[in-house]
């Protein structure tokens, strides 16, 4: 799992998940060490450098990867994501936006009066956090590294605590994680300003190394289309309350417009 959480609320949003791909897959899920989930909390919170190197490797068999990962793997000929979170009634997949915040008390009304200061991007690799604004922003007069410094914050999370707080200017994150500290209590929505929001993006996907058998993958796929969203994941994830199967060409195409122009670049 990446770092987007410590431990325990991992566990408290996924294990659920975890339990019922243990039961319906016949499959136990284990850590690093070995550790069965279904009895210790110790799930694996990786670096995206360790996250990629472990699914393309085959030390990890199964993951959650956010867009900008997906699209890395999937261009070294790793096999693409499988699942995201949706609505089973509508067909929705769950997406999120790419913002552009500032401190509501803060002089930045439009992309164009931060030209000058520092705007907090997050990971080399996060599809919100860096690559679309250097692909989307220089069509807004704000090119990165040349209209305005680049600190990476290392995370969503620190780049909204980061406005919050008066340490960065501006920050360019996920509209998703950002609504999720809102609804957790750690920022509120009344101090932060959106001045520029992106078409929407697929969200965080789950994926499986490239070592699974077809066997074990259609299992896990099946279970994982069946299952039913806990009450805590639905409330992290409003709108949301199964998996819904991935069509990689359709569903990412934005991310890997995205990618591919980053890279050229």
């Amino acid at each position: 799992m990446p770092k987007t959480y410590g431990k325990t609320e991992t566990m408290a949003l996924w294990g659920d998940y975890f339990s019922h791909l243990s039961r319906c897959a016949n499959v136990e899920l284990q850590n690093a060490q070995g550790d069965s989930l279904e009895r210790t909390s110790n799930v694996d919170i990786l670096g995206e450098k360790e996250l990629i190197e472990s699914l393309s490797t085959g030390k990890a068999q199964l993951g959650q990867v956010n867009p900008g990962l997906a699209a890395q793997m999937v261009t070294a000929g790793q096999a693409p994501p499988f699942a995201v979170p949706g609505n089973k009634a509508t067909g929705l997949r769950n997406s999120y936006k790419l913002i552009l915040i500032t401190r509501v008390d803060s002089p930045y009304r439009e992309p164009k009066d931060l030209i000058g200061k520092k705007i907090a991007h997050t990971t080399p690799t996060s599809n919100s956090g860096n690559l679309a604004p250097r692909a989307l922003f220089p069509a807004l007069g704000l090119t990165p590294d040349k209209d305005y410094e680049v600190v990476f914050s290392n995370g969503h999370e620190r780049s909204v605590t980061g406005v919050m707080h008066g340490f960065f200017p501006a920050a360019a994150v996920a509209s998703d994680l950002y609504q999720r500290m809102i609804v957790k209590g750690d920022v509120k929505g009344s101090s932060i300003r959106t001045i520029w929001e992106s078409p929407p993006f697929m969200t965080e996907s789950w994926i499986m190394s490239k070592d699974v058998s077809p066997e074990l993958q259609a299992r896990v796929k099946k279970c994982s289309f069946n299952y039913s969203f806990s009450p805590t994941l639905k409330k992290q994830l409003p709108g949301n309350d199964t998996f819904l199967p991935i069509n990689f060409d359709r569903d990412f195409a934005t991310v890997m417009q995205v990618y591919r122009s980053t890279q050229k670049k």
